[in-house]
């Protein structure tokens, strides 16, 4: 578990129970998130790219203005956690244009890493262009999932338990 565990952290996490490594993909901009999750809440986030300062986007800093160099360790970083988390949680809100998040899933899957979607946006649904056929992955979970992101981290938390444990 984390260091800082607060006493709202949920009770899923229980004393002698594995607290899974889980693996976020995003937008970078929602980073804030899962700095909380991990740092408030318990949760062993693995994902190092959301220590990388980012800005907004509509003031890019940090990791949107990474050399081709800087970029090439980050993406070698994430596929490296990739292969060691237990979970990966994807995130979306309408709007966001995923590309990141996508190979990071694909990632998963080719690991046999179930992933599990909170929100969405189009890059995860049926279009002109995509059948968005990865969603139908035996190991890819949304239609169950909350989109508020506490409480789809706690939801896909406790569905890995009881299918995975």
């Amino acid at each position: 578990m984390g260091e800082k565990v607060n006493k709202r952290h949920f009770s899923a996490i229980k004393a002698g129970r594995y607290n899974p490594k889980i693996y976020c993909a995003s937008k970078i901009w929602h980073a804030e998130k899962w700095l909380d999750l991990r740092n408030n809440y318990g949760y062993d986030i693995i994902s190092s790219w959301i220590e990388v300062p980012c800005g907004t986007k509509e003031n890019p800093q940090g990791a949107l203005k990474f050399t081709p160099d800087q970029q090439s360790v980050l993406w070698q970083n994430c596929v490296l956690e990739i292969n060691r988390a237990d979970l990966l949680i994807a995130y979306a809100e309408e709007g966001d244009d995923q590309r990141g998040a996508l190979v990071e899933i694909g990632g998963a899957l080719a690991n046999s890493c179930p992933v599990y979607l909170i929100g969405s946006c189009a890059s995860y649904q049926k279009s002109d262009s995509s059948d968005a056929a990865f969603t139908h992955h035996p190991l890819f979970y949304s239609s169950f999932l909350p989109e508020d992101y506490k409480e789809g981290y706690k939801v896909a938390l406790q569905h890995w338990h009881e299918t995975y444990e």
